[in-house]
């Protein structure tokens, strides 16, 4: 019966129904006949449930009108007969950009515009047949003329010379082992088998061979150290007796009857050589394995650890910290401590500091957490802060507080202390209310500075006269002021300000201006002192009244830059006059001689 799965279309379903049916009887015949129009019905139904559409840019696409499904390559339902072929040999087709149809292999990439021929299922099938019955035919034919089978039979000792024969022939040497004979040589030539009941017998023809090798032979042999290393390795490799810790000693002992070590006619230092570097490599291979068997066991261990540090019941145990110490961990979860520990055998590797050390890991982790975890926080907090500030700068700048250049913090507190917006500043990070409301008063004040610099240029370009009564002057001013459109529109307690900042800039310059008259004054005087000194100086004579000297001085310089402040002056001449006498009279005292020397107040005597 044909298997309606390998049918290609609904068309060869039908003929199947149709010659099963006729074909079967009863109720196998029924059977058959509805299990094949039920998958006829779903192969109808899955070709009749695509649609082929286009796209907006003219692509061709299909879609299952019964389930939704959409993709762009066809369906295999739809696929015709050549196209099943096709794709049966691992080839689809496809069009160009212009519309060209052209096949490609979906393993080798290939593509070509001719369509690929394949070879039918009878002719494929034909040649295989043939040959099926040739088969046959030769196997009825087979007759038993192997001569590894059929050996001729010889004496042992015909036997053993062409036994030895055979291995010259091969070149058999030491390096060779009696397995590597019975491996290569007896599955080939059949004069291994001349005598096949006795392979002890064998063997020792084997080792005679080796004894009575020639010293050509001999010579070859030792000029091949690297067959005999590989050799010897192959042949240490088959004892497991030895490990990675054996001794040279120890293995001597063990390869004594080997014949690669028996006949062979390397140096002694060669085999010993060879054998470390076996060992070596075993030494190798156990820490690669212990590695490996560590690192399995580090990561289970990090597993173990994981879960009973991150437990509810063990943080349940009073500690503020997210992590359980390590005396608490040695106490109750490590090593003898714990059957759990103790029963997986990759732990046994491991050491109190690679324990440690998984620990430390781990609780570097929860430490970066933890720090992630307050950042991120921290980011949250600062959003809130950041929000809260920018409220209360919009409360600070409403009308309800009208702060001036001159506001203080306790005009405007009893007004702030129960707004919401105050309340969610306290207790955040960054500005203080204090510093966000001296904020906005040196605002204030920069702004109130600039009008004051404008409504001063007026006054300059006004030339307004200023006068000793401040009433006055302050009404002029914003009489001035209030003619100006850029003053027009500001608040009246503004324009105040600005009038009483005009005030105040006045009145300090004027305090300026005294200050720098009275230093030049100063200055003048003090001038007037240093020429009397010089002037008498240098005539040697001193007038005894302030008369006598006018009349010296009266052209100096100094003299007449006092003016007429003729009291000034001689109250200057008296003050130089009773300087002189306090100094003579210093001079005229004379000094008390001693023969001691004097000593200074803070020298100590060393006696």
């Amino acid at each position: 019966m044909v298997k309606p799965g390998k049918l290609k279309n609904v068309y060869q379903y039908t003929i199947v129904i149709s010659s099963s049916i006729s074909n079967l009887d009863g109720s196998e015949g029924l059977r058959s006949a509805s299990v094949l129009c039920f998958t006829v019905y779903h192969a109808m139904s899955a070709v009749g449930d695509w649609r082929e559409a286009k796209d907006a840019n003219g692509r061709v696409y299909y879609y299952n009108a019964r389930s939704g499904e959409s993709r762009w390559e066809k369906p295999q339902e739809m696929l015709s007969e050549d196209e099943l072929k096709l794709l049966k040999h691992g080839w689809k087709t496809s069009r160009t950009s212009d519309g060209k149809l052209y096949y490609y292999n979906l393993e080798t990439k290939e593509s070509r515009w001719d369509a690929p021929s394949f070879e039918t299922e009878e002719e494929r099938e034909e040649p295989e047949v043939a040959k099926s019955i040739e088969g046959e035919e030769k196997r009825e034919s087979y007759a038993n003329t192997s001569k590894i089978l059929n050996p001729p039979q010889r004496t042992k000792e015909e036997a053993e010379r062409e036994f030895i024969e055979m291995l010259q022939e091969n070149q058999v040497d030491s390096t060779w082992s009696f397995g590597k004979i019975i491996s290569e040589l007896g599955a080939s030539d059949p004069r291994y088998w001349m005598v096949d009941d006795d392979p002890l017998w064998k063997q020792q023809i084997f080792e005679k061979y080796l004894s009575n090798r020639s010293e050509h032979q001999l010579l070859k042999e030792r000029t091949e150290t690297s067959k005999f290393k590989s050799a010897f390795l192959e042949m240490l490799r088959s004892k497991k007796e030895i490990r990675y810790y054996t001794r040279w000693l120890t293995a001597k002992r063990l390869i004594a009857n080997e014949t690669i070590y028996k006949h062979s006619v390397v140096k002694e230092s060669v085999k010993k050589a060879t054998f470390l570097e076996y060992v070596d490599s075993l030494a190798r291979e156990r820490e690669e394995e212990l590695s490996q068997t560590k690192k399995q066991a580090l990561k289970e261990l990090e597993e173990y650890l994981r879960g009973i540090m991150t437990s509810a019941d063990v943080l349940a145990n009073g500690s503020q910290l997210p992590v359980v110490s390590w005396q608490h961990l040695l106490d109750n979860y490590l090593f003898e401590k714990n059957k759990r520990f103790v029963a997986n055998k990759h732990f046994k590797v491991l050491t109190h500091e690679d324990v440690l050390n998984v620990y430390l890991l781990l609780v570097h982790e929860t430490e970066d957490s933890v720090k992630e975890d307050l950042r991120q926080l921290q980011s949250k907090n600062y959003t809130k802060d950041r929000l809260a500030r920018d409220r209360f700068k919009e409360l600070l700048r409403s009308p309800e507080l009208r702060i001036k250049a001159d506001s203080k913090w306790k005009d405007v507190y009893p007004v702030l202390k129960n707004n919401p917006k105050f309340l969610r500043m306290l207790g955040t990070g960054g500005s203080s209310a204090l510093d966000l409301f001296m904020d906005v008063v040196e605002e204030k004040s920069i702004t109130m500075s600039a009008n004051r610099s404008i409504a001063q240029n007026l006054l300059i370009e006004k030339g307004f006269e200023w006068y000793d009564e401040d009433d006055i002057n302050i009404s002029l001013i914003k009489e001035l002021l209030s003619k100006e459109p850029h003053f027009q529109a500001m608040d009246v307690d503004d324009i105040d300000s600005i009038v009483k900042l005009l005030i105040n800039l006045r009145k300090e310059k004027q305090k300026e201006q005294l200050e720098v008259q009275h230093r030049i004054w100063e200055q003048k005087k003090n001038y007037f002192r240093l020429m009397l000194k010089r002037f008498y100086r240098a005539a040697n004579v001193k007038p005894d009244s302030w008369e006598v000297a006018r009349e010296d001085l009266k052209n100096t310089v100094e003299y007449k830059e006092l003016g007429d402040q003729d009291e000034v002056k001689r109250a200057l001449f008296d003050e130089f006059k009773n300087a002189s006498s306090e100094v003579d009279l210093r001079v005229t005292v004379p000094p008390q001689t001693s023969r001691k020397r004097p000593l200074s107040p803070r020298m100590e005597l060393d006696y």
